[in-house]
């Protein structure tokens, strides 16, 4: 474990190499965690220490937005086709192929790869069924590329809206971003999946039917308007709704985490309420009681910090009380990368500040990688 943090300035050169120069300080505490790896729209991931440090760079520019650790290799999806590529940490790379997905020959990968019930989640744009499905169709795949499910949430939206006497044609919208599908989590307490929609609202829906379970966002955006949905609107009893959220996952004791950018929607049809914006981007930890349909927020953490858009906080699983890792991605008008460790207590334990020449190129998101039991030969 490392006995110190810095505060840190750096820059990257037109390889995208991450140079760091910084001032060590005294930490109030350590880290569970030693390392982490930053996805970018650069270059292929690197992994860094929490004094700064890079220790692992393949050094190929390619952009890895949609990336997952599992094992020893980095899986990375393609955001030009429907393959991922893989590297090892030896450098060693192969490409696995989609194959049984619904989506077209025109498929291509966006946003997150996370970890689903028996494989990895998978985020893909593209035409299944003669209508164009931009950021709202998630699969599940093995470790070949077999598909496991697919979920495509337009056609669920539809289908349940209809049911209930809405007529959704002006909220799902083929061939828009009616959607922006940014992150999914498989939840094992009850065998669901829980999808940020950053336009609208996190939704649960049950892995195995598709059918939805609850809605949890700001109801001032346009998807409140609809009866059949606000039917399904959590109740939030304490804390701030999420807006324009990022990097859903579920905690280890079972509630749902995740980064609330405060950013109203973007693509919401013309003459319909956008929502509103936050001042400052914050991270929260949400309660969820499923079957009375209640929610409170039980842990957040503002640092006066905005970042309307990508960005992350994820926890460290290994250990029992493993702290949190925190990627403003676009702060000070999406100038700067802010890379933040900290714990439950909100004490910040380290962070490093990196400019971004494009928004989230530098850092869109970033996650603790368990490097500790790995051996190299």
């Amino acid at each position: 474990m490392f006995s110190k943090h810095i505060t840190t300035a750096a820059y990257i050169d037109s390889a995208g190499v991450y140079d760091n120069v910084g001032i060590s300080i005294k930490p109030t505490a350590t880290p569970t965690y030693s390392y982490f790896y930053i996805k970018s729209r650069l270059k292929t991931p690197i992994i860094m220490d929490i004094d700064g440090n890079v220790r692992w760079d393949a050094g190929i520019t390619q952009d890895s937005m949609s990336t997952i650790f599992q094992g020893d290799k980095f899986l990375t999806g393609n955001v030009k086709g429907i393959n991922i590529d893989s590297l090892s940490l030896y450098g060693k790379k192969s490409s696995i192929s989609i194959n049984g997905t619904n989506m077209g020959s025109d498929a291509y990968f966006h946003h997150n790869i996370d970890s689903g019930k028996q494989g990895i989640l998978i985020e893909l744009d593209g035409t299944t069924d003669g209508a164009l499905k931009i950021e709202s169709f998630l699969s599940e795949i093995d470790g070949n590329g077999k598909v496991i499910k697919e979920w495509d949430l337009g056609k669920i939206f539809s289908e349940y809206m209809l049911q209930e006497g809405d007529d959704p044609s002006n909220f799902v919208r083929d061939g828009v971003d009616w959607f922006h599908m940014n992150a999914a989590t498989y939840d094992p307490a009850d065998d669901t999946l829980v999808i940020s929609s950053r336009e609208n609202f996190v939704v649960k829906l049950d892995y195995a039917t598709g059918k939805l379970i609850w809605l949890l966002g700001d109801e001032s955006k346009h998807w409140y308007s609809y009866p059949s949905l606000q039917k399904l609107a959590l109740s939030l009893s304490s804390g701030q709704t999420p807006i324009g959220q990022h990097a859903v996952s579920m905690t280890k004791d079972g509630k749902l985490m995740l980064f609330n950018n405060g950013r109203r929607s973007f693509n919401n049809p013309a003459g319909t309420p956008a929502g509103i914006d936050l001042a400052t981007s914050q991270t929260a930890i949400f309660a969820i009681d499923n079957q009375n349909k209640t929610a409170q927020v039980t842990w957040s953490f503002d640092d006066g910090i905005y970042s309307d858009i990508c960005s992350s906080i994820y926890e460290d699983r290994l250990a029992t009380q493993g702290d949190l890792l925190i990627n403003y991605a676009a702060a000070d008008n999406r100038s700067r990368a802010i890379i933040q460790g900290i714990n439950k207590d909100k004490q910040k334990l380290f962070e490093f500040t990196y400019p971004s020449t494009k928004p989230c190129y530098t850092s869109w998101n970033a996650t603790q990688i368990p490097l500790d039991n790995i051996h190299f030969q």
